[in-house]
């Protein structure tokens, strides 16, 4: 296993845990705590408005929180963070030659042949 592959895989094993934290968070403080939690592990949270009153913002609310309580929305967002925060380290110690490193290049092939 490649170390972009331990990265990937040691952050997306914490997705069950931010997934139940959410859902705790929802329960106990309400949906814009649990945005806040997102936005601290440094995941961009779902969109929605906490404000607006319209059929449309319920709905965007509820998915909001839907996905906060995913444990495959967050596998699939921490996935992300470590792929970007290997290749962001390669790129801080000069290993990028090209646009991306071999590393993440061999990764991203891998990763839609499993698909």
């Amino acid at each position: 296993m490649s170390s972009i592959d331990s990265i990937v895989e040691e952050l997306s094993s914490y997705s069950e845990f931010h997934a139940k934290k959410c859902t705790e968070i929802i329960k106990d403080k309400g949906l814009s705590e649990a945005l806040e939690y997102c936005s601290s592990q440094h995941v961009a949270p779902p969109q929605c408005s906490l404000t607006a009153e319209s059929k449309n913002a319920d709905m965007l609310r509820a998915k909001a929180t839907r996905m906060l309580c995913d444990v495959k929305w967050w596998k699939r967002r921490l996935s992300i963070q470590g792929a970007q925060r290997f290749e962001h380290e390669k790129i801080k110690t000069g290993n990028v030659t090209r646009f991306i490193s071999d590393e993440a290049l061999e990764y991203q092939f891998n990763k839609r042949r499993r698909r």
